[in-house]
């Protein structure tokens, strides 16, 4: 089952693909820059950082109370603390620094498998249990929230 949007309207599976996506592509420029990427992780945090909110707030949150979705959603709590973590640590350390690398790839492997299985598992339970109008009432609200968390953590 597809994602539907209405004219613009994007569901929230079609706005969370939408970070997604990013997440994975800025996650490679980091990888990339091999120690020479700093700002670029700094957007990959950010990303990181404001996803995992809004998710937890908006997408979760709409899903407490469906017993199909409580097991994969309780985990993916579980892997944003993991991944907000490693974050943590590899903010408090320079590119540069013995160890960063390893680091970065072990937040690599956690976060791609944290998004494909909220791809490919958690959406397939929340689609059973969200009707289209629900769907992109959360997108809207996802979006909206996510303009104003990204806007908080903009650099200066």
């Amino acid at each position: 089952m597809a994602s539907k949007t209405t004219g613009t309207q994007a569901d929230i599976f079609a706005r969370i693909k939408t970070d997604h996506d990013t997440i994975r592509s800025l996650l490679e420029k980091t990888e990339k820059a091999n120690g020479s990427g700093r700002a670029v992780f700094e957007e990959l945090q950010r990303e990181l950082w404001a996803h995992s909110k809004v998710e937890e707030g908006v997408f979760y949150a709409s899903l407490k109370k469906v017993k199909e979705a409580k097991s994969e959603t309780v985990e993916g709590l579980n892997e944003h603390h993991l991944i907000n973590g490693l974050l943590d640590e590899l903010n408090a350390m320079k590119t540069t620094d013995s160890g960063w690398k390893e680091k970065l790839q072990v937040l690599g492997e956690l976060v791609r498998h944290h998004l494909d299985e909220e791809e490919e598992e958690l959406f397939e339970e929340a689609k059973e249990a969200l009707d289209d109008d629900r769907a992109a009432e959360l997108g809207s609200a996802y979006a909206e929230r996510k303009t104003h968390i990204m806007a908080g953590l903009a650099p200066l």
